[in-house]
């Protein structure tokens, strides 16, 4: 990480131009990426230019470049599965998906070669970030492995109440059925199983987003100043983009609601809150500067909450339909957890690939090992977020080691207790306890070399004056121990789920934490 800078660049001033702010042309590049207006008529590339010098001084240069799209594209075809046609809407954007990505296969193994070739003593994939990674963290992705399993029992048991007319394991159905579409009918019930009966339906977004976010607002996970527009793209996976750190962020979200949303409205809950726990007089470049790896543990650790049956209920889900998305959701991580295993492995064999014909082979090989017709194209398109797999893996393991240490310092609530921290019983997990959120929140705004993943475990292992398994507080218990917060404001505990007024708001496998996609879509909502 560089030295202390200061938080903005003034340029020398003339009387014909504007002052260059760096946090603003960092804040307009990102809104025009996301094709919405920034807030300086002058356009934000002319302005960079203009800021070179002090981008540079910052470290900064290769970021902005990237935001520009100056780097070296990505390959990817222009066309999407679309999972929300039916079957044969699906089979038909797959085909077409499949050409695109065909044809690009010598284009996507060029861009791997080069990477490859250009790497010095650091993995190829470092230099998929335009910032520095910690060194601990690179070691443990470097790391990170898992066995290729055969995935296909899993995708054929959620095809069976699904009514599926072709196979489980064709890709345009086997990507249907991992965002829960063979769990939940049309109407929003669970078609066949014991009972014929469907079950209720999901609540609506609007709701689902208004109940989540009053959660992460009572955890002061997301602060009432940290301003979030909200982005809604039919057919897109759900993504976060910083603007102003720590002031403001997008929130992109598919417009359907399925069983992952859920999930991954969590997921991305997470990222916000790590953007809005940024401390504001750190340098810029820390501000902007996230380890992938604690990025997306941190999420997962949040989205694992979703697993509960009780933190289900609370978003008004019936009891019967709780049981049936709990269970979806881990059988959820353990396909998710052996895509990513496979792209390891495809990254492990590409060392001994020469030609492109030979990293197809290798793809169709490890393609075959997880049971499912995957094509080999797309298998190895999706290298070039390589990076971003290994994050997610070497995230489930890290995030474990976060639950272990919070369970040993407040309770790991494996009984009867509720897992979504917003207990008003009696519940003895470490989500219960207004310490254990202030502790996260602590690790969190962590900058610089302590705000890696390493730094964060860190922080959970400092010395506290709470000892462990200490009763929970719930529901502002006068009795209970409580750690001053600096952050929470006196009226946090009665705000609830209160609007803010008028504050403003692929390869779609899994989202992206620090997503930097260009969406289009309908103008931005307020986040409750």
């Amino acid at each position: 990480m560089t030295a202390a800078v200061p938080d903005a660049v003034h340029p020398a001033e003339s009387d014909t131009a504007h002052v260059v702010y760096v946090e603003d042309l960092l804040a307009d590049l990102q809104l025009e990426r996301a094709g919405l207006p920034g807030r300086d008529p002058v356009p934000a590339a002319r302005r960079a230019r203009q800021a070179a010098a002090e981008l540079a001084d910052l470290g900064l240069s290769r970021f902005v470049a990237e935001l520009l799209g100056e780097t070296a594209p990505v390959p990817a075809p222009a066309s999407v599965l679309d999972l929300d046609a039916d079957e044969d809407g699906r089979r038909a954007s797959y085909g077409i998906w499949c050409a695109e990505a065909r044809e690009l296969t010598d284009e996507v193994w060029r861009w791997l070669a080069e990477r490859r070739r250009a790497a010095g003593e650091l993995p190829w994939w470092c230099g998929e970030s335009a910032l520095p990674l910690p060194h601990d963290s690179v070691r443990r992705l470097a790391e990170v492995t898992a066995p290729v399993r055969d995935l296909s029992e899993i995708a054929a048991a959620w095809a069976r109440p699904a009514g599926l007319c072709g196979s489980a394991t064709a890709e345009y159905n086997w990507r249907w059925l991992l965002l829960g579409k063979g769990v939940l009918g049309p109407s929003g019930g669970v078609s066949g199983g014991a009972s014929s009966e469907a079950l209720p339906p999901l609540p609506p977004l609007n709701e689902l987003i208004t109940l989540l976010v009053g959660q992460a607002r009572r955890r002061v996970l997301l602060p009432p100043s940290h301003q979030v527009k909200v982005l809604r793209r039919p057919n897109t996976p759900s993504m976060v983009m910083p603007v102003r750190l720590p002031g403001s962020s997008l929130l992109s979200l598919p417009t359907a609601v399925t069983p992952v949303t859920v999930q991954y409205l969590q997921h991305e809950l997470a990222h916000l809150a790590e953007h809005a726990l940024r401390p504001a007089d750190a340098p810029l470049v820390e501000r902007w500067t996230f380890d992938p790896l604690r990025s997306e543990g941190w999420a997962l650790l949040l989205e694992h909450l979703a697993g509960s049956t009780a933190f289900l209920a609370r978003l008004g889900i019936d009891e019967e339909t709780a049981a049936v998305l709990a269970r979806f959701y881990a059988e959820e991580e353990r396909f998710s957890r052996g895509l990513m295993a496979a792209d390891l492995a495809l990254d492990t064999d590409l060392a001994g690939c020469r030609t492109s014909a030979e990293a197809l082979e290798a793809a169709s090989a490890v393609a075959a090992a997880t049971g499912l017709e995957w094509a080999p194209e797309l298998l190895l398109l999706r290298q070039t977020r390589v990076l971003h797999w290994r994050s997610y893996l070497a995230g489930y393991a890290w995030r474990d080691t976060v639950r272990a240490e919070l369970d040993a310092r407040f309770g790991d609530g494996d009984g009867d207790g509720d897992s979504d921290g917003n207990s008003c019983g009696g519940g003895n997990s470490w989500a219960d306890r207004d310490e254990a959120w202030a502790l996260l929140r602590s690790a969190l705004a962590r900058t610089g070399t302590a705000g890696s993943a390493a730094g964060f475990l860190d922080a959970l292992r400092l010395p506290g004056p709470t000892p462990p398994h200490a009763p929970a507080r719930t529901c502002n218990n006068p009795h209970a121990p409580h750690v001053p917060d600096p952050m929470r404001r006196p009226d946090d505990d009665d705000r609830g789920s209160e609007r803010d007024g008028d504050r403003p708001g692929g390869d779609g496998d899994r989202p992206s934490g620090q997503a930097h996609h260009r969406p289009a879509g309908r103008a931005p909502s307020a986040l409750p």
